[in-house]
């Protein structure tokens, strides 16, 4: 038997599974609309128990009430009343009890011969009456209760306030009374209420059964309760007023409550009809809907399976396009990283960079300058996979170039800044951090784009580690016109300089908390005598720990520099022009002037600068005027065995032994010697030795000056 296709038979279990869905969803919302039409007839019966609990109670406190004024008026005030005329009052108002009470509580008069002389607070029932003693309260109502001095007589009392405050009377009614007068003053209440649209109240004599009230359309139908289909002998009937009972009253099955009132069972019936019919109609209205919807969903999911496969085919080339442009931007990004890490005596630099899974934009970047000045930087391009590549291909080399051609990073961020915004179809930005090293004074020269300020490590006794936190200005390629600012750090010997993107402090672990610079400080405190590449390894292996195998986001690159020492030996080269002579002058000064005396290496040779500027002005002055020579160069070099400086001078001018000429003599008058030679004559006496040497067409003249 030829098998139907996957996608038929998938559909197929699906509409099976929508169908037995439907059925499920059709008894649940049965279930719950029958639970609601439930509460509804639960909600009608307690509010009509409740209504009519008051609404009886109130009607009887109001008569007595009235009684209780009426008395009041005609009595006028608190005062000595006789049983002969309480027993009148009683008579004339349809009562059953009358006490008159003064301010402190005792009985003035009384229909009952045993009360006048007590005291209305030495009975517990009857304290709370007086209440009617503060000048605030008129009136005061208790419920029914057993008599004192009879239980069997369950009596009702309400007590009123005499006008002028002297005291107070106090009238009851036996609920034997209200009983006998129920029919004639409650009838008309019960014909008139109201139970929903459809319900009704029934209230019959306990005796007889006989019926004061009876719906209007049922008024033919019964006098007596029994003739209702009511059946007081019903095990499931609790007439508590708080309990819900089925009876079927005139035919048809009520929701019903029962409560004993003065001698009158009193029923409140309520058709089920009055919700259940509701919620038959709802249901129905509910089912066609659901059952719309499903077959819709189900229609809907049909289309779906069949557009299955070409969607899953669609996106596997997606996927698979996806996966080629990160393998194009991750060769990218490792071609655009530079070549080996420089070598050097003064310095260590040790960079890396661990990419995500989506390649960023991240990049770092070293090259020297010139003899005596190392470029470095790292910095963040916006996005991710091959247009962040390439943008960060064109950014590097812009950053580049244009710091080789200018030497200052603020100046190099600043066209860099220009040529970008001016070629941004993409809208991408970048955050960067440039700095360049003077090898020979340790001062970095840097300016910041908007990147993570890096963490400067002193390797003096004492110092923590800090944040470099001046700013130079924005993101690069965001807003043309923009001018950015050169900022300097020293950098002593042992000192290092760590860089980082944002992939280090903002790398995820499993609860979704980052790394943060807290953590990094924390981490970078902990080095020892920290080596770049030891602290690049830490500052990696924490982050990674921290994740714990957590996905990352982002690229994690870091760069740090170490500074070991300052060069011993300084070469510059200088025209051969008066405004080479002030230059080489200026070189010497910031190499050995008051403001190197700060540091330890330098100090001790700071004494001897005067000494070697007039070693510098003669030499340099008769390089730039008699040699002919297109430039010069000079090496200082700061010798610690003997200490001292040794001056070199080099240059390309005519082949020139200023040792080997006489020496002038200065014991003739100035007007007798020979012209020339007193120049070099006073370096030779103030130098602690002069050699000469011409080799490879240059003259190379050292002097040496000891400390």
């Amino acid at each position: 038997m030829n098998q139907l296709p996957s996608n038929t038979r998938r559909w197929k279990t699906f509409a099976w599974s929508a169908l037995l869905f439907y059925i499920v969803l059709l008894s649940f919302n049965w279930s719950a609309l029958t639970h609601r039409a439930f509460l509804q007839t639960e909600s009608m019966l307690d509010y009509a128990i409740l209504d009519l609990d008051s609404t009886l109670n109130g009607a009887i406190d109001t008569m007595l009430m009235h009684v209780g004024e009426s008395i009041a008026d005609e009595l006028g005030h608190a005062a000595p009343l006789s049983a002969e005329r309480a027993a009148k009052l009683i008579a004339q108002r349809d009562i059953d009890e009358l006490n008159v009470f003064d301010r402190t509580g005792l009985n003035l008069g009384s229909s009952d011969a045993r009360l006048p002389g007590t005291r209305i607070s030495d009975n517990a029932k009857s304290a709370p009456f007086m209440i009617l003693t503060n000048g605030v309260r008129h009136a005061f109502s208790q419920p029914f209760r057993a008599g004192a001095h009879n239980p069997d007589v369950r009596r009702k009392y309400v007590g009123v306030a005499f006008p002028g405050g002297d005291g107070f009377l106090q009238v009851g009614i036996d609920e034997s009374h209200v009983t006998r007068m129920f029919p004639s003053i409650m009838g008309f209440i019960f014909d008139a209420w109201l139970l929903g649209e459809t319900g009704f109240f029934l209230c019959a004599d306990m005796g007889d059964g006989h019926l004061i009230s009876n719906p209007a359309r049922h008024r033919d139908e019964a006098r007596f309760l029994s003739e209702t289909g009511y059946d007081p002998d019903d095990p499931n009937i609790r007439e508590d007023g708080k309990t819900t009972f089925r009876q079927r009253l005139f035919g048809d099955v009520c929701d019903c409550r029962a409560v004993i009132f003065c001698g009158h069972r009193i029923i409140a019936a309520l058709p089920p009809a009055e919700y259940y019919t509701t919620r038959t109609v709802y249901a129905t209205v509910t089912n066609i809907i659901l059952a719309l919807v499903l077959t819709l969903f189900v229609l809907l999911f049909r289309r779906i399976e069949n557009d299955s496969d070409r969607l899953t085919a669609f996106y596997a080339a997606e996927e698979d396009a996806r996966s080629k442009e990160m393998e194009i931007a991750k060769t990218i990004q490792n071609s655009a990283l530079p070549g080996p890490l420089p070598t050097s005596a003064h310095y260590h630099l040790h960079a890396s960079m661990q990419p995500a899974k989506e390649i960023g934009g991240d990049f770092y970047d070293f090259f020297p300058i010139d003899d005596t000045h190392l470029a470095f930087l790292v910095a963040d391009v916006s996005g991710k996979g091959i247009t962040a590549a390439l943008y960060m291909m064109t950014a590097k080399t812009l950053i580049k170039d244009t710091l080789i051609a200018l030497h200052d990073p603020a100046s190099a961020l600043t066209k860099a800044n220009a040529e970008l915004c001016r070629n941004n179809p993409a809208s991408m930005f970048l955050t960067a951090w440039v700095g360049v090293l003077d090898v020979e004074t340790g001062i970095v020269t840097f300016a910041n784009a908007g990147h993570n300020p890096p963490v400067k490590l002193e390797v003096h006794e004492g110092a923590h580690p800090a944040f470099v936190t001046k700013k130079s200005g924005p993101i690069l390629a965001v807003m043309d016109g923009i001018t950015y600012k050169s900022r300097k750090i020293l950098l002593e010997p042992g000192d290092t300089l760590f860089l980082y993107t944002d992939g280090v402090t903002e790398a995820l672990d499993r609860k979704n908390e980052l790394y943060g610079e807290k953590r990094l400080m924390e981490t970078l405190s902990a080095i020892p005598n920290p080596d770049a590449e030891h602290v690049c390894m830490v500052v990696r292996a924490m982050v990674a720990a921290f994740v714990d195998g957590a996905p990352q986001a982002d690229d994690i690159t870091v760069l740090a520099l170490k500074y070991i020492s300052r060069p011993r030996v300084f070469s510059r080269a200088f025209r051969a022009s008066t405004e080479g002579l002030a230059d080489a002058a200026e070189f010497l000064d910031e190499l050995i002037g008051p403001d190197a005396a700060m540091d330890p290496a330098v100090a001790p040779f700071t004494g001897l600068l005067p000494t070697l500027q007039i070693f510098l002005d003669e030499i340099c002055s008769n390089i730039v005027r008699y040699s002919g020579a297109t430039g010069f160069v000079i090496d200082v070099e700061l010798m610690d065995e003997p200490q001292g400086v040794r001056l070199v001078f080099i240059d390309d001018g005519e082949p020139y032994d200023p040792l080997s000429h006489a020496d002038p003599d200065t014991s003739l008058p100035a007007d007798q010697r020979q012209i020339g030679g007193l120049g070099i004559l006073m370096v030779k006496k103030m130098a602690t030795s002069v050699a000469y040497a011409r080799a490879n067409s240059r003259n190379r003249l050292v002097i040496f000056k000891k400390t």
